[in-house]
């Protein structure tokens, strides 16, 4: 397979081979007293709970597990997450899959998410290309369905970034990066009150911007950018405290996403041949505010109101070739508006002779969205979604080491489609999650939980579809899930060693899956479609670890096992699914590494990303290959600048993130292979200053 790129440089080596020789000499150093440590707070829970004591299999990435590892996308610490993949159908990682579910592309017409993705409160499932972490507090992943405290979007998972607070003192920071691929990124982040005045409002105010290329040659236009990344990202946030018991958060967002989208080549390498090269851009502005008021002794009210509107333009060049055969357009304009207010009790309003935490609330949104699509022909979509939705939770001390926690969900999802071909559909739904679960604390180390959780994701239809379709093409029913979990959350505190470990299994009724297929009679040739059947399940272990093993040194790592069995057969394929894994589910996903950080200001830090094979579809047996990710970081840091030299798949392995599995010609019978191939080999250098 071409791929047309520069072989090992000597920097890629020189990163790998210094790097190796400080693990290696900061591990044959005595140890000394172990550091615990520090705690991790989930706010994406119902009320913040701590990682170790929440009863739920959750990833969490701290602002400096982020710097350390270079992270400014989503897309950078995406695979390091167990049994967490994505679908490269995008120039950023928008299609997301937790456990073997979620969507792959977005040609169905009516959004509707397997995966949740929050930025501050702001619900941009489906469309987490704004997902930038410079200057973010964390990232949680939370795996398995959520929709008890989500909605219906988040049968999957959910990923909620959470962004830097503003300070109650003046600081700052500036960021430059260079790298290969013309890779250009600056951030600023300011923050601090607006008066020295006790009490005063807070502000923090943070800027990025990202250009690079895209790692592809252009042959037929002579350029090296048709895949490139033009990306602007800013934020706002404001602190004000009108009075002792009340604490308003308000969060803007402006992200200008103007990427290119030529990603694919006939021969699967980085040379393409697109005459018409695509785009890939989002343009969002969105804002909540969030209101917490302890006025009242005997609860905390806590109001969520967020609003974003989003314009994006996704196509690309229909036959990847110099022929003028036409394009993909798809212009989509997204309106979201949400509120949510919620009941939180305190000490004083515990049930059952205070035994018992309790929790209820009420949410309600209303999602509009309009779809122009230029393909052979002009067509165009009217999509409205409003939801209703109460939810409620307690949180039984059965002993002191002891909690029972349930919580219910009632959601009523009310939409209307129509498009320029006369489809009109009005489906109404309620829909309903729980979750149980018992967690023991056994002693200041070990926790353990087991738990059940229903989630549920709305029905639908597939509009576009050729005349006479029958109706199981048409409609698609609601799906539930069944998930069991057992885990185990430990705190070695005088070994500085955290671990993680959680078994799980899930059973999916009417599954939701897509697909596509030939079809002579469709004007387009492939009809594009979401179908349930038969039966889906997965199960399998994700574990993670840290361990400050020196004062200087950490070392860490997390796991995904997982075995996905579906059945059915799907519509038009000519072939029956029967036992087969699901598609973009690997079997294991492993990232393991250390990095050192002396007193002196010497850093270093490594790791691999390993992934095993997957199904691209489930229309097709086309599977990618295993591949593995290596990385490294090394750099000088003081308390008022930090430099780093850094390396990304320093290998430079070949891996597919997207796959397909057609004929370009007619009579579409003879099909082949075509993938989309991750990012290559990338050296940069990154300089910090604080002020």
């Amino acid at each position: 397979m071409p791929t047309h790129r520069p072989k090992l440089s000597s920097l890629s080596l020189a990163l790998a081979s210094v790097s190796t020789s400080v693990f290696i000499s900061a591990l044959a150093t005595p140890l000394y007293a172990a550091e615990q440590l520090p705690q991790v707070t989930v706010s994406a829970d119902l009320r913040e709970t701590a990682q170790q004591d929440m009863p739920a299999s959750v990833s969490v990435y701290t602002q400096t597990d982020l710097q350390d590892q270079g992270a400014t996308h989503f897309d950078d610490v995406l695979l390091k997450t167990p049994n967490v993949n994505y679908s490269g159908q995008s120039s950023r990682a928008r299609h997301i899959q937790i456990r073997g579910m979620g969507e792959r592309d977005e040609y169905t017409g009516a959004p509707n998410s397997s995966v949740g993705f929050a930025i501050d409160d702001i619900d941009f499932s489906g469309i987490g290309m704004t997902g930038n972490l410079f200057d973010v507090k964390q990232v949680e992943v939370l795996r398995g369905p959520q929709n008890t405290r989500y909605g219906q979007s988040a049968i999957g998972g959910l990923v909620n970034i959470q962004t830097n607070d503003p300070t109650a003192h003046e600081e700052g920071m500036a960021e430059l990066t260079l790298g290969q691929d013309n890779l250009k990124e600056f951030g600023l982040v300011t923050s601090g009150p607006f008066s020295a005045k006790e009490g005063a409002p807070q502000y923090r105010i943070s800027v990025f911007k990202h250009g690079s290329d895209g790692f592809r040659t252009n042959d037929t236009l002579d350029k090296t950018d048709t895949n490139g990344r033009d990306e602007l990202n800013v934020r706002a946030k404001f602190r004000l405290t009108p009075n002792p018991n009340t604490l308003v958060d308000v969060s803007l967002i402006h992200a200008d996403l103007n990427n290119g989208y030529d990603a694919f080549a006939r021969d699967n390498s980085f040379t393409t041949l697109s005459n018409e090269p695509g785009k890939d851009t989002q343009l969002s502005n969105a804002g909540s505010v969030k209101v917490v008021s302890t006025a009242n002794p005997d609860y905390v009210l806590t109001s969520k109101t967020s609003l974003a509107n989003s314009d994006m333009v996704y196509s690309y060049d229909d036959d990847w070739t110099a022929d003028s055969i036409g394009a993909y357009r798809n212009d989509k304009m997204r309106r979201t508006v949400s509120q949510e207010i919620r009941l939180t009790s305190t000490e004083s309003s515990r049930l059952f002779k205070q035994s018992t935490d309790w929790l209820m609330g009420v949410y309600g949104s209303n999602l509009e969205e309009t779809n122009d699509t230029e393909y052979y022909a002009t067509s165009s979509s009217e999509f409205s979604l409003q939801k209703v939705a109460g939810f409620g939770q307690l949180d039984y001390a059965m002993t002191p080491k002891a909690t029972l926690t349930g919580g219910l969900r009632i959601e009523q999802n009310t939409s209307q489609f129509s498009n320029s071909n006369n489809e009109n559909y009005t489906p109404e739904e309620t829909l309903w999650g729980a979750n149980v679960s018992y967690s023991y604390k056994y002693n200041a180390t070990h926790t353990a939980f087991t738990g059940i959780t229903r989630g549920y994701k709305a029905g639908g239809f597939n509009p576009g579809q050729p005349s006479g379709t029958s109706n199981e093409y048409l409609r698609f029913d609601a799906e539930t899930l069944l998930n069991y979990e057992l885990g185990l959350k430990s705190d070695f505190a005088s070994l500085g060693l955290k671990t993680n470990i959680t078994a799980f299994y899930m059973d999916r009724s009417n599954p939701q899956l897509d697909g596509y297929t030939y079809d002579p009679s469709s004007f387009t040739n492939y009809v594009f479609y979401t179908e349930n059947f038969d039966s889906a399940n997965s199960y399998g272990l994700e574990g993670d670890f840290s361990w400050r093993a020196h004062r200087s040194l950490t070392v860490f790592g997390s796991l995904g096992l997982m075995q996905t069995q579906v059945n059915g057969t799907p519509l038009n394929s000519g072939f029956t699914i029967s036992g087969r894994e699901a598609a973009h589910a690997p079997s294991y996903q492993l990232n393991v590494g250390a990095k050192y950080r002396h007193a002196l200001g010497y850093f270093a830090q490594a790791d691999v990303t390993g992934v095993d094979s997957f199904y691209f579809d489930n229309t097709h047996n086309i599977q990618s290959d295993a591949y593995r990710l290596i990385n490294a970081r090394l750099g000088y840091e003081t308390k008022d600048y930090e430099v780093y030299v850094w390396g990304k798949n320093l290998t430079d392995e070949t891996y597919a993130t997207r796959g397909f599995y057609f004929d370009f010609n007619a009579p579409y019978t003879n099909p082949s292979e075509y993938n989309r191939l991750g990012d290559p080999r990338q050296v940069g250098v990154t300089a910090r200053v604080y002020f």
